[in-house]
């Protein structure tokens, strides 16, 4: 029996473990036909607007598209009525209004998308919202994981950085618990206070404590972009009590992976040496790139489902 999905992915919370298991199977089935015809988005019109800077994400979406048929409708803002004055909320009403059968958006305002879903009949799919949720980035890593051979339950994730302005961070809150993993947050007191951390989440602020614990370390960027004000003393005390150095590496699990959602600020979360050794020495424990790969596959997956009209 298939599952039923809602008809916007905004957050994984709105998802049943058996939806999201149903999209994780199909992105293995087009990651295993890659280089096969698709046409599930023939006729489809699919409007991609960033709002704020992205390779990855708005890449592997432009490609979702591509391979299944579709056609981009690729709004940028700076070439927009936004100039004028126009507001999203408008701008999104014109987009569907031309003809746009979903909507995949990034955007810096927190709530912004779950108000403006009220007011679009077709699916909204976040790219990215502020500092609230990242929903294709969270699953991209569970298929990661999930492909690579991992078993998630019971599994200790030990992430590592900028807590307090990863919506990345916030949408493993959900996704890693829910297929059964263990989650600890480790940063400094100003990137993770702890009215942030949901239940059933743990968290510490030294490193060194709880790496020895950890199947998967998660690093997360430092996002300076968000800091209205410098939070860290300097990115050097930051690195040294918090960057996976050659030191910190023999404190790691033999067969423990690492993953980070891009892009990664070499000499900050991670050295180049550390690298360069999963790269040479254990390179089917740096998953970096398989995250990467993998984001097209998972995207291709949302928005084949979300406009099948299977929707609660």
């Amino acid at each position: 029996m298939t599952a039923l999905l809602p008809k916007d992915m905004l957050s994984l919370k709105d998802f049943s473990l058996e939806a999201l298991q149903e999209i994780l199977q199909r992105a293995a089935y087009y990651k295993k036909k890659d280089g096969d015809v698709f046409s599930s988005l023939k006729g489809k019109n699919i409007a991609i607007s960033f709002w704020e800077p992205s390779t990855r994400t708005r890449i592997s979406f432009e490609l979702a598209v591509q391979k299944l048929g579709g056609r981009i409708i690729n709004f940028i803002p700076e070439l927009s009525s936004e100039k004028k004055g126009e507001n999203a909320d408008d701008t999104i009403k014109t987009l569907q209004s031309i003809g746009a059968d979903a909507l995949v958006f990034r955007h810096s305002s927190p709530g912004i998308f779950h108000r403006v879903s009220q007011f679009v009949e077709i699916p909204f799919i976040s790219g990215g919202e502020g500092c609230y949720q990242h929903p294709t980035q969270a699953l991209l890593d569970i298929f990661t994981l999930l492909e690579s051979g991992v078993k998630l339950s019971g599994l200790q994730v030990v992430m590592v950085g900028d807590i307090l302005h990863s919506r990345v961070a916030r949408s493993h809150f959900y996704a890693f618990p829910v297929f059964g993993a263990n989650l600890t947050l480790v940063a400094p007191p100003v990137l993770l206070p702890l009215e942030l951390v949901p239940p059933g989440v743990n968290w510490s602020y030294n490193l060194e404590e709880v790496l020895p614990s950890g199947d998967i370390i998660y690093l997360l960027r430092v996002q300076k972009e968000r800091q209205g004000k410098s939070l860290i003393p300097s990115l050097g005390e930051y690195t040294a009590l918090y960057g996976l150095n050659e030191k910190r590496l023999s404190l790691l699990k033999e067969d423990a992976c690492l993953m980070h959602p891009g892009p990664v600020n070499i000499g900050i979360e991670i050295s180049s040496g550390v690298i360069k050794t999963f790269e040479n020495v254990y390179p089917d424990r740096i998953l970096f790139q398989d995250q990467v790969r993998n984001g097209v596959y998972v995207r291709m997956a949302v928005l084949d489902l979300l406009l099948a009209g299977r929707v609660i």
